[in-house]
């Protein structure tokens, strides 16, 4: 019989690890989106980028993830917004323009391209008035539509739109 050593390896809790949060069913089953993010405790992490699936979360907010087929916990909002945008496709110069407005007039940050589909951090402390003009200016240009990803209690139920109003609080 051959030995085998067990492979004990120390987490290091600076380095981003890479995590899989559920983003809802299919007919297949659970869908997860891989994430970048910082580990925090034993199921708590920090998120490093906003996803562009999973609802309810952005960069910057400690996760709780207990049960892989459940969504995440959020255990301490990181202070943005996430927004999500779902297009066919999006031509690049759009993509560039809308960029270099949300960092330059919200300190956001565009954090997933995927086809064209688009995530982005927004700090809240810009107000969602001063928010909601930079992207509806995008939208008013391209026809496309983006949306808050975290601002709803019920993640399950679209016809829902009760807020969590995280935003106002402290």
């Amino acid at each position: 019989m051959k030995d085998v050593k067990p492979d004990f390896r120390l987490v290091d809790k600076t380095s981003p690890v890479h995590i899989q949060v559920f983003a809802g069913n299919s007919s297949d089953g659970p869908v997860h989106e891989e994430l970048p993010a910082r580990v925090v405790g034993a199921t708590a992490y920090e998120l490093l980028s906003s996803p562009g699936l999973a609802l309810n979360m952005a960069r910057g907010d400690v996760i709780s993830i207990k049960n892989k087929n459940t969504h995440a916990v959020v255990l301490e909002r990181g202070g943005n917004f996430c927004i999500h945008i779902y297009a066919d496709s999006i031509p690049a110069a759009d993509i560039a323009e809308l960029e270099v407005d949300v960092r330059r007039e919200l300190g956001g940050t565009l954090d997933g391209v995927f086809e064209g589909n688009l995530s982005l951090a927004v700090p809240a402390s810009n107000g969602m008035n001063k928010i909601n003009e930079v992207f509806d200016r995008f939208r008013d240009r391209t026809g496309i539509q983006w949306y808050y990803a975290n601002i709803y209690q019920n993640l399950d139920d679209d016809d829902d739109e009760t807020l969590l109003n995280w935003w106002l609080e402290g």
